[in-house]
């Protein structure tokens, strides 16, 4: 009897063994798979790579530019330097410096003013055009105002005007942005000078107490003329300061210029 009961007992517990064997196999089958195949599967499906999708940046509310500033690129709107092409003539093409030519710097920029944008694109106007044009002009002047010799700002302005039908304005007190601005326009600027202040070394010295110049372009270190006082004035340059020290309208009234009248002629068409 004690002999079956243990035989029973034993039976039981093998049973039990190999129950708990057979669960302990269970689970390790299942983390293996589960680990093996689970997992991997983020990787491999089939041998084709899963493609997880990228949910991209976190959404951000927009940004705001700061107060007064613009979204737009910045640009410049003036060159640093610019040449207008305005032909050049001296004020005695023919080289005879006579009295009449002498004074014809009023006469000599107004038709190189014509000239330039009447489409003349030469760089030196032909000695008989040059010369023919300031002689009608000082037969206008001596008819419209009495005398040809020295004129002011305003009447060459006004000759400009009926005779070639230019437009003009007049700037009193000029900056240099301001002839740079009416340069960049594409409009001339003649300003009436005391010669002798211009320091030019091609006048006969001590150079002319009254001179007109027409101002075409500029650089970074001043301003670009056609000086008619001088064969040499093609393209001459001189600095700011030394224009507009210089400037000075004429004055019938005392026969002379007046440096306190510093006015530039804005001549367009």
């Amino acid at each position: 009897m004690a002999h079956r009961v243990s035989s029973d007992i034993m039976r039981r517990i093998k049973f039990f063994a190999i129950i708990v064997i057979l669960a302990l196999a269970a689970g390790a089958a299942v983390f293996y798979i589960r680990y093996h195949y689970g997992v991997n599967q983020l990787e491999t499906q089939n041998n084709q790579p899963i493609v997880v999708p990228d949910p991209g940046p976190p959404s951000l509310p927009p940004v705001k530019p700061p107060t007064g500033t613009s979204t737009k690129p910045s640009t410049t709107t003036s060159p640093t330097a610019l040449l207008l092409k305005v032909p050049f003539t001296s004020q005695a093409p023919t080289a005879n410096w006579d009295q009449v030519h002498n004074e014809d710097c009023e006469e000599a920029v107004s038709v190189m003013a014509d000239q330039y944008f009447s489409g003349n694109t030469q760089t030196n106007l032909p000695a008989t055009l040059a010369d023919g044009e300031m002689s009608k002009l000082n037969d206008w002047e001596q008819k419209t105002f009495g005398y040809n010799l020295d004129i002011t700002s305003a009447e060459a302005a006004q000759m400009m005007q009926q005779v070639y039908g230019l437009q003009t304005k007049m700037i009193n007190n000029f900056t240099a942005q301001d002839i740079k601005d009416q340069l960049n326009q594409n409009h001339l600027v003649i300003i009436s000078e005391n010669g002798q202040l211009l320091g030019n070394p091609n006048y006969k010295q001590p150079g002319p107490i009254h001179h007109m110049l027409l101002i075409k372009g500029y650089t970074s270190n001043g301003f670009v003329t056609n000086d008619s006082g001088t064969r040499n004035g093609l393209n001459y340059p001189y600095t700011f300061n030394t224009l507009y020290n210089a400037a000075a309208d004429w004055d019938h009234s005392t026969n002379t210029v007046d440096a306190g009248k510093k006015i530039a002629i804005v001549v367009w068409k």
